[in-house]
């Protein structure tokens, strides 16, 4: 295995015998002078066809919670019936490496549609209850078992579908994605680069929020008693979520309610958070 870029430490881009691409990690692996050879004993995991933009956040991932998230990611292959996205272990790491910083910090945020997912979802929601049980064991924490919901539809957003989506709505919901990043740019002076990560898990929550709106489908998870607790302790976080809120009410003809608001403000603030890490 050829060593051709070091992601960090543990992690590095290799290609392997055959001239592919992939991610690849081990202990000490990423350190040293590159391009180089390393034996296939010193890689403990290799990732294919992950997307670019995930390379950042595969350096600041603890080495032992993406080994989980790529332990589950592989037993959802093997228990579920459609194509799973190549990015399916970095994304659930993200979201489980959140969720143990929120068990730690004893920060419980009720998962809206936990009724809907785990009828429409039996399978992943299963696959999401392995998980908190995984986590409880394994980082020693203990989450709330609404985090499976979460887990869950990780693993449902990352199913690689053929189907077209209506073309009317997809440009209506595109515009107002972008309306609404260009509003936590201005108020919070940070830039959000829309190849990044970030801005996709921002998107993809705002494409379930004008999703829920047009449908007028509404979500009861009791997040709602911590909109005045959010707007104490993060302002200008809060602010701009509203305002974010305010723009797709108006867009929209919509009313988002105060759990839609707390959701919505928790998103914004992953953002801002992970901007400014990445400037300090």
């Amino acid at each position: 295995m050829r060593v051709i870029k070091s992601i960090n430490n543990n992690a590095a881009i290799c290609e392997d015998g055959k001239g592919r691409e992939l991610i690849a990690l081990g202990t000490g692996i990423g350190f040293g002078a590159v391009p180089r050879e390393v034996s296939l004993s010193d890689i403990t995991r290799t990732f294919y066809g992950v997307d670019p933009k995930y390379l950042g956040l595969v350096s600041e991932l603890p080495e032992d919670v993406l080994e989980f998230a790529a332990q589950l990611a592989d037993l959802a292959r093997t228990s579920l019936s459609y194509e799973l996205s190549p990015n399916l272990p970095v994304t659930l790491a993200d979201h489980i490496s959140f969720a143990i910083k929120r068990a730690r910090e004893h920060m419980i945020v009720e998962m809206p549609l936990a009724f809907d997912v785990q009828q429409s979802y039996p399978a992943e929601y299963r696959l999401g209850e392995m998980a908190v049980h995984g986590i409880e064991r394994t980082f020693d924490v203990r989450p709330p078992r609404t985090e499976a919901v979460g887990i869950a539809l990780s693993i449902v957003n990352s199913a690689i579908s053929a189907s077209a989506r209506d073309t009317r709505r997809q440009k209506t919901t595109e515009c107002l994605i972008e309306g609404s990043t260009k509003i936590v740019e201005q108020r919070l002076h940070v830039s959000v680069g829309r190849d990044s990560f970030d801005y996709a898990r921002f998107a993809t929550h705002m494409r379930y929020l004008i999703g829920r709106l047009l449908s007028g489908e509404r979500i009861s998870s009791g997040a709602a008693i911590l909109l005045p607790e959010l707007e104490e302790r993060y302002p200008e976080i809060a602010a701009t979520g509203n305002a974010v809120a305010n723009f797709l009410e108006k867009s929209l003809d919509k009313r988002l309610d105060e759990e839609e608001r707390v959701y919505l403000i928790l998103h914004v603030n992953r953002v801002f958070e992970r901007e400014t890490a990445e400037k300090a």
